[in-house]
């Protein structure tokens, strides 16, 4: 099967599939740049209800200075990043620091500033240089600053495997799902987050255990 026949076939197996729901709220646009970088650093292979939306809403709350990366990078001079994400992990951390020293080379100041900078291609090629930033997390970058993009994970990929097709490479998958979610008519990010969402949900059932 072709792009177009795969993503027709997608349509027609959500449509069909009991207790699918398109979600029609997704998190970011946060207009708050540490806010933003958190969240796209702390959710990989994360509960995100428990362990990045809670962190995420505590720095939007509790560090109103670091929405810019002028202001962000003047609070790290007197706080840690551990401290400032809440996160001991020095992984993350180290990953966090490089993201934000990066837009500090780059001349991103603000929120705005940094989606008009992810929509180079060039641009992306650099945040992936970063270790640990590959095109799921470029991609989930651009869909908290407003793009209309879906960020494949292994829990999309799986969808995409009961619906019974096959996809060979991250950008195979992703032009299968932005192009259902076209034509069904509903935002690309909202589709993204509807499988995510519905892929969580049954993982989640399927781990409890009844007695």
């Amino acid at each position: 099967m072709n792009i177009e026949e795969k993503a027709s076939k997608l349509v027609q197996f959500v449509q069909n599939l009991q207790g699918f729901r398109i979600v029609d709220e997704i998190d970011g646009n946060y207009n708050h740049i540490g806010a933003t970088v958190a969240d796209a650093i702390l959710q990989a292979n994360m509960k995100y209800e428990s362990h990045v939306r809670p962190r995420v809403n505590r720095i939007r709350t509790k560090f109103p200075q670091a929405a810019n990366i002028s202001g962000l990078r003047r609070l790290l001079s007197e706080i840690s990043i551990t401290e400032f994400l809440d996160w001991r992990g020095m992984d993350r951390v180290k990953r966090f620091k490089d993201v934000v020293d990066l837009l500090a080379d780059q001349g991103v100041e603000t929120e705005q500033d940094f989606k008009g900078w992810l929509e180079s291609e060039e641009n992306l090629q650099k945040l992936k240089v970063i270790h640990g930033i590959g095109p799921k997390t470029a991609d989930y970058f651009r869909i908290l600053t407003g793009f209309q993009t879906s960020a494949v994970d292994r829990h999309l990929l799986k969808f995409l495997k009961i619906a019974g097709m096959n996809v060979s490479t991250y950008e195979e998958a992703s032009l299968v799902i932005n192009l259902a979610a076209d034509k069904m008519g509903i935002p690309r990010s909202h589709f993204d987050h509807s499988i995510w969402t519905y892929m969580s949900k049954s993982q989640s059932q399927s781990q409890c255990t009844v007695y």
